[in-house]
């Protein structure tokens, strides 16, 4: 057996030898970064503020507060723009020890992540609509690949409403933005490893390895990787998900630097069809056990990846211009074998309660069902800067063009699993059904043609384009008050191909439009400030089924939102919101007819607090809370007039609190916290709703030198409910029981 002593020297030497080859020893802290624009904040003595800033290479942050974000483009103050933005740092990643993205995402209020059972194509939902999940700036259409691992993220910030404006490309958000931010390279050298292993065999090893290439550190270079392989609380589910992610970046001199960013990214697991709410909420008729897999136990792996680069250029010219410039290629494929339990379109000539009937509660016929999709996606945006005073005020304006082009091209195709049934029903042309009450699945196969009820639902060649140019003025007068002004040139483009009619329907639709975004913060004292504002968004329809083919317009978006900041005083800092968001020209279909209008509106309003209080450098502690009214206000199915959505629960929260012990126990910190979610709507217009569920979690962590050692658990109460899946129709997904996990991670 090796000694371990002399495993750990060799290896602490050939790392020194591997920094030192890129020159002298690194500086311990990041240099320190220029918030563009910004200027000493007024209350910097005031009580309470014993966390100390750390320059991140996202931007300042103090403790699980940010100081700056990116939302408008340029890294200004969030006490100062006059939006909702949420930052979730590292270190509150770190101490809470989140195992996903998803994770993560339950710090903000109002912001609830897609099942990580899902394999791609939705994003998550903010203030009850659908968001989008960008990375660095850029979009990331269908969300493809891995979207949960954490090792390449230094912070994730969240932009509430219509983000159309400052976020191009992709769908156009309408609920907002979640902005993944990458880590990027610096000057210090540096290696680190870590494995986390817990309930579910998961385990899910990772490494970030940081270094100077030349002894000036004008080229760095940073290589994070994940891999991760759990099973699940669901039979049979196996997951396997990596990603890696290497980053040059060359800075000859302070005003120039050019990044260029590569990402490989892969997930395969079997296809979760989720549970349908008969049997599971409704278990009048029969009932299911939560964790069952309702498909073959055999069935092979879907799988969805991602690779692509990123570029991205700054430079300052001098004192008042600068311009920077992002750009990113993507390629992705789903291939996704299913075997969908369906019984809409099955008769039931006669119900026995006992039993049920064919087409009854109890059975479905099962579909086996291949997608594949191979998506293309090119986005650019570039921008010119300009800083300068003018009497009382201090001004930045930003002048900046955005094109987005994604191809699309895919087919789904799907046969009944199963032959004729052997009764009067396989005169019909009907399978032989599957009883959930005692299931015996049939075995997978493609769906090919010839056999029974086979049928191709989507053989698709689109292209979409998201083009514009921006506007976009932010001035400081009187240092108090804060405004942000701007406008956008709109123009979204349509070419759709779908093979899967006779004859093959096409349309093409195009739309320019001007959207406005306007807003003021005003500072009332130093640590309270007072904002409103007011914006606009469009988004492309990608599906429609019009009458006689007609081409679909975008769909409309417009918030008004007024809150209140708090930033100081006593540590504690946050934004209370309220918010009026409305979406329409949402398509809809009325009762009886085969084809799409575009005659729905979408409407949500409601409260959010989002706080931190850091009232020493030992104590944090965060809070978040949503109360949310989401419903649609109006559609051509009078059933589903007025009808709540059911992307997001009505209230939700979070609670968590961090302490860092001194003295003997120096080291040691211990978190713990909940989450609290009242019950959701699962199908639009239909009474099924989940049940509300408060859990708790907590971490204990060992901090000696490079050394980490974390235990944490998630769902102590072993508390045992069911999330709205996105799945088809009115399915749902169990959640996890009581899991621990434990990590250990060295650095040198």
């Amino acid at each position: 057996m090796l000694d371990r002593d002399l495993l750990r020297s060799v290896g602490a030497n050939a790392l020194a030898i591997f920094c030192l080859g890129g020159g002298a020893l690194a500086q311990e802290l990041l240099p320190p970064i220029e918030i563009d624009g910004a200027r000493p904040r007024r209350g910097t003595e005031d009580v309470g503020q014993g966390t100390p800033t750390v320059q991140t290479t996202a931007g300042p942050v103090r403790g699980y507060r940010a100081e700056t974000a990116t939302a408008t483009r340029l890294a200004t103050p969030i006490r100062e723009l006059p939006l909702s933005i949420q930052v979730i740092p590292r270190k509150l990643i770190d101490d809470q020890q989140a195992i996903s993205q998803s994770e993560a995402f339950r710090n903000v209020s109002g912001l609830h992540a897609v099942d990580p059972l899902f394999p791609g194509g939705t994003g998550p939902s903010l203030r009850g609509m659908r968001a989008e999940r960008y990375v660095d700036g850029l979009p990331n259409y269908y969300d493809l690949g891995v979207r949960d691992l954490l090792a390449n993220v230094e912070r994730i910030e969240v932009l509430k409403g219509p983000a159309s404006i400052l976020f191009q490309g992709g769908a156009s958000p309408v609920g907002g933005v979640v902005d993944v931010v990458s880590k990027m390279p610096t000057a210090e050298c540096f290696a680190e490893a870590g494995v986390r292993a817990g309930g579910y065999r998961f385990v899910s090893p990772y490494i970030d390895v940081n270094q100077p290439l030349t002894d000036d550190k004008s080229v760095l270079f940073r290589l994070t990787a994940q891999y991760e392989s759990t099973h699940s609380n669901i039979d049979v589910v196996h997951r396997r998900s990596y990603s890696i992610d290497p980053t040059l970046k060359i800075a000859p001199n302070e005003d120039t630097s050019l990044v260029v960013q590569g990402h490989i990214s892969r997930r395969d697991q079997p296809d979760y069809p989720g549970l349908p709410a008969t049997g599971t909420i409704d278990r009048s008729f029969y009932s299911l056990r939560p964790t069952s897999f309702l498909a073959n136990s055999h069935m092979p792996d879907a799988t969805t990846e991602s690779s692509g680069v990123t570029v991205r250029f700054d430079h300052r010219f001098d004192e008042t211009f600068s311009t920077f410039t992002s750009a990113r290629w993507t390629s992705s494929r789903m291939y996704e074998p299913s075997q969908i339990p369906f019984s809409g379109n099955l008769p039931t000539f006669s119900v026995d309660p006992s039993f049920g009937a064919y087409g009854g509660p109890s059975q479905f016929a099962m579909l086996n069902v291949i997608l594949a999709q191979q998506l293309d996606e090119f986005a650019i945006t570039s921008n010119v800067v300009a800083k300068f005073d003018m009497g009382p005020t201090q001004n930045r304006l930003l002048v900046g063009g955005d094109f987005n082009r994604v191809w699309e091209r895919g087919r789904m195709a799907a046969a009944y699993a199963t032959g004729p049934d052997s009764s009067i029903y396989g005169l019909f042309g009907f399978p032989q059904p599957t009883d959930f009450r005692a299931p015996v699945f049939p075995l997978y196969a493609n769906p090919l043609p010839g056999q029974s009820g086979y049928a191709v639902f989507n053989a698709s060649n689109n292209q979409y384009q998201n083009a514009g140019a921006t506007v976009q003025l932010q001035s400081t007068i009187f240092d108090r008050l804060h405004f942000l002004g701007a406008l956008r040139v709109a123009m979204i483009d349509i070419d759709s191909y779908e093979g899967a009619y006779t004859p093959p329907r096409t349309f093409s639709t195009s739309e320019t439009k001007v959207l406005p975004r306007a807003g003021a913060t005003y500072d009332v004292l130093d640590w309270l400030s007072v904002y409103g504002s007011y914006s606009q968004g469009l988004r492309a329809v990608t599906f429609f089924n019009g009458p006689n083919g007609a081409a679909p317009k975008p769909e409309g978006s417009e918030q008004f939102e007024a809150g209140v900041k708090l930033d100081g005083l006593y540590g504690l800092s946050g934004t209370l919101a309220y918010f009026d968001l409305k979406r329409t020209n949402v398509p809809t279909t009325a009762l009886g007819a085969l084809t799409q209008t575009q005659s729905g509106e979408w409407h949500s309003s409601g409260f959010e607090a989002d706080l931190v209080w850091q009232p020493t450098a030992e104590l944090s502690i965060l809070a978040s809370y949503a109360h949310i009214d989401a419903k649609i206000s109006r559609n051509a199915n009078p059933k589903l007039q007025n009808v709540p959505l059911n992307l997001a629960p009505p209230d939700s929260g979070r609670l968590w609190g961090n302490y860092a012990f001194t003295g003997a126990l120096a080291g040691w910190s211990l978190g713990a916290g909940l989450y609290a979610a009242s019950g959701q709507v699962v199908e639009l217009g239909q009474p099924w709703t989940t049940s509300g569920y408060v859990v708790f979690d907590a971490a204990l962590t060992y901090k000696h030198e490079n050394f980490t050692f974390a235990l944490n658990a998630k769902n102590l109460g072993d508390r045992r409910y069911l999330v709205q899946y996105p799945y088809l129709s009115g399915n749902l997904a169990p959640a996890e029981g009581r899991t621990f996990f434990v990590t250990v991670s060295a650095r040198m």
